[in-house]
């Protein structure tokens, strides 16, 4: 199957680095049980984040690091405020762990609705959680509209900044002066190893030891820490792809501009929304969805967004291949 459907780095790692993992790995005693503070593993990413390595804590993927947030604050959050559509596993974490989850609309234009956010975070002790930019549909939210969030008595702001490197915008430089801000981050996504399950976040240090408090010991596998190790401290090597991508995901985008019924929207991501006119394309996105699936290409249809799909920027022949097949789709309808 071609996956464009999980926004992750069709690159990988550049084979000189991954022959350098690979070595990291294979050094290691794998009968002791890994160092469970990853000390080189947060020493490299401390230094690329640009942070102390006390204002840092290493997850199981962010997905991993959302859990251990909401974990952490169960005792003074009855509630989670998230703006919709976004990241679905917001949800699910939380409703996990007994958190009423209070989903907050965004605007026509995708924007954060702060009126409605605002009076929904003061109902009751909140945590906000803001995906910047936004999953799945690759926008950033305007500075002011973050500041008055901020602004408001929520008692922990998380904004997950999963596709940073893409836009290179971050809320990291505020963590010192809020303790109630967090940002998290993962190597899933332009570092290309989504395999290794490295999430991040990087907070005050008070509240970086408040939520590792809660966090399993032994959560990072030793292979996994050394990997990473290797490929953040060559991380000017890796990031070579992300040049590559932004210029593939305009590639993409003006190419599926060229199809009748469908319009693709500006992201600050690895992926973006295509807009499907069903009366000109002949199908709804629902339908190309499926039809894509049959001729084995994967491509994200939201419930929530029924005039959209997301697409995941591939390589260069990857995006051919989904070109050809929409183009193929909409002839056939004709």
């Amino acid at each position: 199957m071609l996956r464009l459907h999980f926004n992750e780095n069709p690159y990988g790692l550049c084979p000189e680095l991954m022959s350098v993992a690979l070595q990291e790995a294979r050094d290691l005693d794998l009968q002791f049980y890994p160092d469970q503070e990853a000390p080189g593993l947060r020493r490299a990413l401390a230094d690329y984040a640009g942070v102390s390595g006390e204002q840092l804590m290493i997850s199981n993927g962010s997905d991993d690091m959302i859990q251990l947030l909401f974990l952490a604050h169960m005792h003074d959050v009855e509630r989670v405020v998230i703006p919709v559509p976004t990241f679905g596993m917001y949800r699910v974490l939380a409703e996990v762990l007994g958190l009423e989850v209070v989903e907050i609309p965004l605007t026509e234009d995708f924007e954060l609705d702060v009126a409605g956010l605002t009076r929904a975070i003061g109902q009751s002790p909140s945590a906000v959680v803001l995906c910047h930019p936004n999953n799945p549909t690759g926008n950033y939210f305007s500075p002011d509209d973050i500041e008055t969030i901020c602004a408001t008595d929520a008692r922990l702001i998380a904004v997950d900044e999963a596709y940073y490197e893409f836009g290179g915008h971050t809320m990291v430089d505020a963590v010192s002066r809020d303790p109630r801000l967090v940002v998290i981050r993962t190597l899933s996504k332009a570092f290309g190893v989504a395999a290794l399950r490295i999430g991040y976040l990087v907070g005050h240090p008070d509240k970086v030891a408040e939520i590792d408090a809660v966090r399993q010991p032994f959560n990072l596998s030793a292979v996994s820490q050394a990997m990473a190790c290797a490929v953040v401290r060559n991380a000017d090597m890796q990031l070579e792809t992300v040049d590559e991508l932004l210029r593939g995901r305009e590639i993409m985008r003006r190419d599926l501009e060229d199809i009748p019924g469908l319009t693709t929207l500006p992201s600050e991501a690895n992926f973006f929304l295509v807009r499907v006119d069903e009366g000109l394309f002949g199908m709804d996105a629902g339908q190309i969805a499926a039809a894509l699936k049959e001729r084995g290409i994967l491509i994200r249809h939201f419930p929530d967004l029924p005039e959209f799909l997301r697409v995941t920027v591939g390589l260069p022949e990857q995006a051919d291949t989904l070109r050809d097949a929409l183009g193929d789709l909409c002839r056939q309808v004709d």
